[in-house]
């Protein structure tokens, strides 16, 4: 049997840790002398593409819109500084206020309806499951696939008041209630008339996304769930819920945001009228900008819109972070 004493220990423990100590020297003179410019290199070469289409195609416009926002320009004569001139005229311009208005209550209703109805389909697709409902999933995504010219055509098509579906369907029936109800030239439903259209092609991308997230909750909450006795309501409300919140609020910032920019359907549909009363930022800023040739004003409405859709977007983060901690 090998006996080891002291002293032995000792000198071996001297031993390694002079061996430790020139080996690290060793790295770290290594690490000085030879510092890989090529990696370096490599790696800028790589970002550098990304770098360049980010400040061409993002961070240059928005710079620029903040410019022009400034300015009395027309894209004809020469710019003149004029300050914030635009903004506090923009403030006292009816058809802005107007379209400010009607973005917030679309922003609003579609936080309230749209995403509550987009929970409701999901969460009973993916709890019924049946051949019927595997096919609704291309179904209920057609909508967000369609362009919003088609789109727009067939809200034209139902909401027509002398030949549209809603009017021949009344005129059949006898429902003389419903075939004098003009849908998109009454200005107290023109709006509701365009938000219905609207809900029907947005939806789906919801409906979709809750339904990814809803099937990967694992499948021991469901069983515990009904071990305890949980019914659907409970499940969905104590279960699914806090499961898929970080998407619910994802869907939320894309309601919002996509509320503060919207232009498409209301321009095509009803080109914001009867009067205001379907106008948004969207269609003053088309009006100010390739209409009247006001483009510091478009500019002005581009700079509320972006700094409104940022605000919405770090207050939704926000919020998360303090649920979070």
């Amino acid at each position: 049997m090998k006996i080891f004493s002291p002293e032995s220990m000792q000198n071996k423990t001297h031993h390694y840790e002079n061996r430790g100590g020139i080996s690290m020297a060793t790295a770290q003179n290594t690490m000085k002398k030879s510092f890989d410019w090529s990696e370096l290199i490599f790696k800028i070469v790589l970002l550098l593409p990304a770098f360049l289409i980010l400040g061409i195609f993002m961070f240059y416009p928005i710079v620029e819109t903040f410019r022009i926002s400034l300015m009395r320009a027309s894209g004809l004569g020469e710019e003149v500084f004029i300050g914030f001139y635009n903004y506090i005229k923009l403030f006292s311009n009816e058809e802005f206020l107007a379209g400010l208005l009607h973005v917030f209550q679309w922003a609003f209703w579609s936080v309230v309806i749209q995403i509550p109805l987009a929970f409701f389909i999901a969460f009973t697709c993916t709890n019924y499951k049946t051949r019927l409902i595997k096919g609704l999933r291309g179904v209920y995504y057609l909508s967000n696939v369609l362009p919003s010219a088609i789109t727009a055509m067939l809200g034209l098509f139902i909401f027509q008041p002398n030949s549209g579906v809603i009017v021949t369907l009344a005129k059949t029936l006898g429902w003389g209630w419903l075939e004098r109800i003009d849908f998109l030239g009454d200005p107290k439903l023109a709006f509701w008339s365009v938000f219905a259209l609207a809900t029907w092609a947005y939806i789906g991308f919801g409906i979709i996304y809750f339904m990814a997230n809803i099937e990967q909750i694992p499948a021991e909450l469901r069983e515990a769930a009904v071990i305890d006795g949980a019914n659907k309501w409970q499940y969905a409300r104590y279960i699914v819920v806090p499961q898929i919140s970080y998407a619910l609020r994802i869907q939320a910032i894309l309601c919002t945001v996509g509320s503060l920019k919207l232009f498409d359907l209301p321009w095509m549909v009803t080109t914001g009228g009867p009067g205001t009363s379907t106008v948004t930022l969207g269609i003053t800023l088309y009006r100010e900008g390739f209409l009247n040739w006001q483009y510091g004003k478009a500019a002005a409405i581009g700079v509320i819109i972006f700094l409104l859709s940022l605000a919405f977007t770090i207050v939704q983060f926000s919020l998360q972070r303090e649920s979070q901690n």
